[in-house]
C-alpha cells in the first residue's frame, strides 16, 4: 500500500497512548501493545540493561488474559478492516511481536515498513519544495464575514483548511474538541492534498497559522502567490453572517449562553491592546448587553464594530500587498461564475 493511501483504511497504531496523541496516521485506531506506564518501564529497562532485558520485561508485563484481550481487540478490528496494517514507531519490535502473536492465532496481517517514523518523514518531505505543489491553486478571499467558508465548501475541488485545523481562523475561532497537534494537522493536510483528484485546488485565504496549526512554509508561500478571488459582501450582511455562525448556531446547538459570553470576552481580551481601551470597552459593553437581552441587532452592532475596527483593517493591509494576484472581485454569484469558467 502506498503511503498516500494509508488513510483509506483504519490501521492499528500499537504505540502508547501518549505517542499516539502526539501524531498518528489519519483514521488509525490506537490499541497499544504497551500502555503509557508499561512503555515507560520498558524504556528504562532498555537504557539500563539493553534490548534483551527490555523485551523480557515487556513479555512479563503483557501476558495471560491481558495478552489475550489485546489479541481479541486487534482481531476484531482486523475483521472489520481486513486491509489494515499494524505499525509502531519504527516498524520494529512492537509491531513484529504483535504480528507474531496474531499469526500464532491463525490471523494474517502485515505491518507498515518503517512504522510511523517512515510515514512522518514522508509527510515532511512533501513540503520541502514549492515545486511539489503541481496543481493550479485558486484562493478565495474577502473581508471577515463574507461567507468564504460556505462558498468554498460548495466546490468539490476545495480543501477546507479550517476543518482540518478545527478552528475558524480568527481570534474568536476556537471550536469545541480542541485542535489537532501540529503533526496531525500536517498529516491530514498532506493526505488530503495528495488524494485530491482535481487539476484545480480551491482554498480559503488564511494566515500562516490557523489557531495553533501552522501551514507548512512552502504551502503558505504557494497560497500567497496564487490567483486570488475576492468576495464582496456589504457590512450588514457580513455582521449577520457572523451573528448566525458565532452566536445563533452555537446557542441553538445547546451551548450555554453564559459560557459562550465568557468565551468571547476572553477572545476579546486577547486583542485588547490592538483595539485600544475605548474601543475594547465599547465592544465589551455591547457584547454583554446583547447576550443578556438576547437581542440580534445589538449582537450585530458589536460584531460590526469588531469587524470595522479590527478585522477589516488587518485584512485590507495584508490584501494590499497581494493586489497583483487578484484576478476577480465581485458578489458571490459573480465569483462563482468566474471560478466555474476556470474549472
Amino acid at each position: 500500500m502506498h503511503l498516500r493511501n494509508l488513510s483509506n483504511v483504519s490501521n492499528i497504531d500499537l504505540r502508547s497512548e501518549n505517542e499516539f496523541k502526539k501524531g498518528s496516521i489519519p483514521q488509525s485506531v490506537n490499541i497499544p501493545i504497551l500502555n503509557n506506564d508499561q512503555f515507560k518501564k520498558v524504556g528504562i529497562e532498555y537504557k539500563k540493561n539493553g534490548s534483551d532485558a527490555a523485551i523480557a520485561l515487556g513479555h512479563s508485563l503483557v501476558k495471560g488474559s491481558l495478552k489475550e484481550n489485546l489479541i481479541h481487540h486487534w482481531t476484531e478490528h482486523l475483521k472489520k478492516n481486513p486491509k489494515c496494517l499494524l505499525y509502531c514507531f519504527r516498524g520494529g519490535m512492537r509491531s513484529e511481536i504483535a504480528v507474531k502473536w496474531l499469526n500464532d492465532c491463525g490471523v494474517k496481517v502485515n505491518r507498515l515498513k518503517g512504522g510511523y517514523k517512515n510515514f512522518r518523514n514522508w509527510v515532511i518531505s512533501q513540503h520541502l519544495n514549492i515545486e511539489n505543489y503541481i496543481k493550479d491553486w485558486i484562493i478565495i478571499g474577502g473581508l471577515t464575514g463574507s461567507g468564504k467558508t460556505d462558498f468554498l465548501r460548495s466546490f468539490k475541488e476545495s480543501i477546507d483548511l479550517e476543518r482540518i485545523a478545527n478552528h475558524r481562523g480568527s481570534a474568536f475561532g476556537i471550536r469545541d474538541g480542541g485542535q489537532p497537534t501540529q503533526s496531525n494537522f500536517e498529516n491530514i493536510l498532506t493526505l488530503d492534498y495528495l488524494n485530491h483528484k482535481y487539476e484545480k485546488l480551491i482554498l480559503e485565504d488564511e494566515s500562516r497559522t490557523i489557531g495553533r496549526a501552522g501551514l507548512p512554509g512552502f504551502w503558505y508561500q504557494k497560497m500567497q502567490s496564487s490567483k486570488l478571488i475576492i468576495l464582496e459582501v456589504d457590512d450588514d450582511k457580513r455582521a449577520e453572517n457572523i451573528y448566525y455562525e458565532y452566536v445563533y448556531d452555537e446557542l441553538n446547538n445547546g451551548v450555554n449562553e453564559d459560557i459562550l459570553l465568557e468565551k468571547y470576552l476572553g477572545s476579546l481580551n486577547n486583542i485588547k491592546r490592538r483595539l485600544g481601551n475605548v474601543v475594547y470597552n465599547n465592544i465589551k459593553d455591547l457584547m454583554k448587553s446583547a447576550f443578556h437581552q438576547n437581542e440580534k441587532e445589538i449582537h450585530k452592532e458589536w460584531i460590526l464594530r469588531l469587524l470595522t475596527r479590527y478585522y477589516d483593517k488587518m485584512y485590507s493591509y495584508k490584501l494590499d500587498m497581494r493586489k497583483d494576484f487578484i484576478v476577480h472581485k465581485g458578489e458571490i454569484e459573480s465569483c462563482r461564475d468566474y471560478i466555474n469558467a476556470m474549472l
